[in-house]
């Protein structure tokens, strides 16, 4: 889920709600997070920090594991069918082998989806 924290919560005597804690399940301060659609809505510190985490590796890189191929798609630049095979000279027809033209759209984890080309997503899930 992408969304952006927006400031700690305080109570009704403003005072900040919940503790920290080095144990992160027993962290209970809350935020205010804007959620993609816009909306605002309360999550503790341990949620928050569950749901970095699950985002990135060991290495602290960014995960855009998807869920799943929803459609796919070609434009201009994709080989018609009769340009998709090379002939030899002794008139063997191998097909050509490319992904230029193709897109696939991508529902991921966060529910977003997106358009991209089918030759980025081979190279990061072969």
């Amino acid at each position: 889920m992408k969304a952006t924290v927006k400031r700690r919560l305080i109570n009704f005597n403003s005072t900040l709600i919940g503790q920290a804690h080095k144990n992160p399940l027993l962290d209970t301060r809350q935020y205010e997070v804007e959620l993609k659609d816009g909306t605002m809505d309360a999550y503790f510190a341990n949620v928050i920090a569950e749901n970095l985490y699950s985002q990135v590796d060991s290495e602290g890189k960014e995960l855009l594991a998807f869920k799943e191929i929803c459609d796919h798609r070609e434009n201009a630049r994709a080989i018609s069918i009769q340009d998709c095979y090379d002939i030899s000279r002794n008139g063997n027809r191998t097909p050509k082998r490319t992904t230029v033209g193709w897109e696939l759209l991508i529902e991921w984890r966060d529910r977003s989806t997106a358009w991209g080309p089918l030759k980025d997503l081979k190279d990061t899930n072969p």
